[in-house]
């Protein structure tokens, strides 16, 4: 039987807490994923993990500066006693990655074998390193190599994968793997390369350039 609201004055306030209540629920639209995250920024957010590790070397040893150079997708580099790093963050898309011949390899789908080069991240984060290569060796006596180094927040089996070019690295993996590395310049050297490069920023910024943030540690 189908109940309905009264409209009874005499309706005593007694039965009228029995009469049954019908509440009215907006309904619920559940969006896509992608539509869910179409603001995000997956590469931003590698970036933002990337800053978490590397304040977690030691302060006096490394100097950590941000934002080196938004054309190429540099996030950071970091001077210290291994050397110079130009260090970009990815979160690349898909199920995995991995490397091969120092090419880095985007899975598509479920299918391993499915994969197609991810060319771009390689050549942004080379010519990122070498022009920071030449803004040093321009601005100041010392002919250091930077070392291109990228930081996966992704599936990465691999974890690091070396060649004489570049380097990949999984995120969880990047304070272990810049901890080992053979020393090559004394704190004096850092310091005086840090600034070359807090140098070239500030160029950067006056010729109208992002501007970049940093952070000596």
């Amino acid at each position: 039987m189908r109940l309905r609201k009264s409209t009874d004055p005499s309706l005593s306030a007694e039965t009228a807490r029995h009469q049954p209540i019908r509440i009215h629920l907006p309904a619920v639209v559940h969006l896509p994923h992608r539509d869910r995250a179409a603001g995000e920024n997956p590469d931003r957010d590698a970036a933002l993990r990337t800053e978490h590790v590397l304040r977690r070397l030691p302060e006096r040893r490394w100097i950590v500066l941000d934002g080196a150079d938004h054309k190429h997708g540099l996030d950071h580099v970091v001077v210290g006693p291994a050397g110079v790093f130009a260090i970009t963050s990815r979160k690349p898309e898909g199920p995995g990655v991995r490397v091969r011949d120092g090419v880095l390899w985007l899975r598509k789908g479920e299918d391993r074998r499915a994969s197609r080069p991810g060319t771009a991240i390689n050549r942004c984060a080379l010519d990122a390193a070498r022009a920071l290569e030449r803004d040093i060796r321009s601005r100041s006596h010392y002919q250091v190599e930077v070392h291109p180094l990228v930081v996966l927040w992704c599936e990465f089996p691999q974890a690091v994968a070396e060649s004489t070019k570049i380097t990949f690295v999984h995120g969880r993996d990047l304070f272990g793997w810049l901890s080992a590395q053979e020393p090559a310049l004394d704190e004096q050297s850092s310091a005086q390369i840090a600034q070359t490069v807090r140098m070239a920023q500030s160029s950067g910024r006056s010729r109208g350039h992002v501007p970049p943030r940093g952070r000596a540690a």
